[in-house]
């Protein structure tokens, strides 16, 4: 059967910490975030310790029967489908978070020009009288 196939061992658990990872971001979990992060580690891991590496991997699958051949690139197709929205998604939360940052920097004071702006370490005395 093709899941107890060596190939399959390592390739389907990854495409499923892909998966995991993609919900955990999709959903905004952060806080399981660390979780799956640590389990995509270890499938990576697990696939750099592929005897003979990436080509040795490349020519086992492609060593395949035809329909088995067809099922690992369907599921590294979907594999590779998780790991860009997990980029986009991640770089979202990136630019989301750096908006809240600037947002909060130009609502304080000290982030703007009022009374208590800190202006980088010199005393400087501000006239009222404009």
């Amino acid at each position: 059967m093709l899941h107890d196939s060596p190939v399959m061992k390592i390739l389907l658990p990854l495409a499923q910490a892909l998966a995991r990872q993609r919900e955990v971001l999709a959903a905004g979990a952060l806080d399981q975030l660390g979780a799956a992060h640590g389990e995509l580690e270890s499938r990576f891991e697990a696939l750099n310790a592929w005897p003979g590496g990436v080509a040795s991997l490349q020519q086992a699958i492609a060593a395949l029967p035809a329909p088995d051949c067809d099922s690992v690139l369907e599921v590294l197709q979907q594999a590779v489908e998780d790991n860009r929205v997990n980029g986009d998604l991640i770089r979202h939360s990136m630019n989301r978070v750096a908006a809240m940052q600037a947002f909060r920097a130009a609502s304080s004071e000290a982030g703007t020009y009022g009374r208590s702006a800190d202006l980088g370490g010199l005393d400087a005395q501000v006239s009222h009288r404009a």
